[in-house]
């Protein structure tokens, strides 16, 4: 297994976690972009989820790139969950695990440059 694999299902995992905190903490209602239905937003994650699940199981061209990006994504997220705390002044759902993309990311980030 690559250091990209393992950090990647690593993030995924995190993923899933921060889905769950999402989705129990109705990140739907609270979401500043838009509003959307519980409904929506729980297929979305279920989609999302899924695609990624496939890209790890599945040797495409360009999964090395996509797994790349993923980990980006999930470092952005994490970011963007923190700023919109720091906004809020409060809790806002997701910025229990937030913290958790960081950190595997700066983790991830030192093993590749070193």
């Amino acid at each position: 297994m690559t250091t990209l694999e393992y950090f990647f299902l690593i993030m995924l995992g995190i993923q899933l976690i921060h889905s769950i905190e999402e989705l129990s903490n109705k990140f739907h209602e609270k979401f500043p972009l838009f509003p959307m239905t519980f409904k929506f937003f729980l297929s979305f994650e279920i989609i999302f989820f899924s695609f990624w699940t496939l890209i790890y199981f599945v040797e495409i061209p360009l999964r090395e790139y996509l797994m790349a990006f993923f980990v980006l994504l999930m470092f952005g997220n994490g970011i963007w969950h923190i700023t919109w705390y720091g906004i809020e002044k409060k809790y806002v759902p997701g910025i229990v695990t937030a913290p958790l993309f960081v950190i595997a990311f700066t983790i991830f980030y030192f093993q590749k440059i070193f």
